[in-house]
C-alpha cells in the first residue's frame, strides 16, 4: 500500500510512511503468513539486549545502551516475533525441542557484540534449549559485494572473526565486510551446527527490485520484517 520511496510493502512507521499504509501492509503480511495477532517487535538500538515477546528481559545488555532490544524471543505457541531490516542481517532461530523461536537484528554493531550468539543463549537461558538442536536462518542483507567499510572497522572484524570476515585493510583502501560470514561464525561459536544454518541468498543493496536498502537509498527507504512464530510441540 505504500507509495514512493516506500513502495510497496514497508512495515515501519519510523521511516516517514503513513500509519495507514503500514498498518494495512502489516495486516496483509500477517494474513498471508497465517499469523494470529500482532508480531511482537522491539525498539532496535544496535545493542545486544534480548527480550521476550511480552517485553520482559531475558538477557541484559553487556554494556551501556539506550532502551530497546535487538532480539525478541517467543516461548508460547502461536506467538510471532520479528525484526525490521533494510541492510542489517535478520536471523531467525527455532528450537526443535520446545518450539520456541527468536528473531534477531544484527547490524555491524550488533554483529560485533555477537547478538546472534546471544539469541542462542537466550533460548538456553529461558527454555533450556540445546544449541545443537536449534535451526537458524540468515536472511537477505547487504552483501560483501556492496558493504564498504573503514579500514579500522575491517581490521576489527578480522580480529574478531578471522581473515575471511573482511578484506585486508593493509592491501586496500576500501575494504569490504562480510556480515553474513560473521553472523554464521557467531552462531557456530554459540554451538549451532553449521549444517543447521541456512543462508537465504540476496543482497539488499544489489537487488533494487526486491529489497529496501538503507545504504543504497541514502536512508530514505522502507523496512522489511523478518519474522517467526513459536509452535506447539
Amino acid at each position: 500500500m505504500s507509495s514512493a520511496p516506500f513502495e510497496s510493502l514497508n512495515v515501519s512507521v519510523s521511516v516517514g510512511d503513513t500509519a495507514e499504509a503500514v498498518r494495512e501492509n502489516t495486516h496483509r503480511l500477517a494474513e498471508a503468513a497465517g499469523i494470529q495477532g500482532e508480531v511482537a517487535t522491539a525498539h532496535q538500538v544496535h545493542g545486544d539486549r534480548v527480550v521476550a515477546a511480552d517485553g520482559r528481559e531475558i538477557l541484559a545488555a553487556t554494556g551501556p545502551q539506550e532502551p530497546g532490544a535487538d532480539a525478541v524471543l517467543a516461548l508460547d505457541p502461536g506467538v510471532a516475533v520479528g525484526v525490521r531490516v533494510a541492510d542489517c542481517v535478520p536471523i531467525l532461530l527455532y528450537d526443535e525441542d520446545s518450539g520456541a523461536a527468536a528473531a534477531v537484528h544484527s547490524g555491524w554493531r550488533g554483529t560485533r557484540l555477537s547478538i546472534a550468539g546471544r539469541g542462542v543463549r537466550a533460548h538456553q537461558h529461558a527454555g533450556g534449549a540445546e544449541a545443537r538442536r536449534i535451526l537458524a536462518v540468515i536472511g537477505p542483507s547487504i552483501g560483501r559485494c556492496c558493504y564498504e567499510v573503514s579500514q579500522e572497522l575491517a581490521a576489527m572484524f578480522r580480529g574478531l572473526f578471522g581473515p575471511e570476515a573482511a578484506d585486508d585493510p593493509a592491501k586496500t583502501a576500501k575494504p569490504h565486510l562480510d556480515l553474513r560470514y560473521c553472523v554464521e561464525s557467531a552462531l557456530v561459536e554459540a554451538g549451532v551446527p553449521r549444517e543447521r544454518i541456512e543462508q537465504v541468498a540476496g543482497c539488499t543493496s544489489c537487488d533494487i527490485d526486491a529489497y529496501f536498502s538503507h545504504r543504497r537509498d541514502k536512508g530514505r527507504t522502507g523496512r522489511h520484517l523478518g519474522f517467526i512464530a513459536a509452535r506447539e510441540q
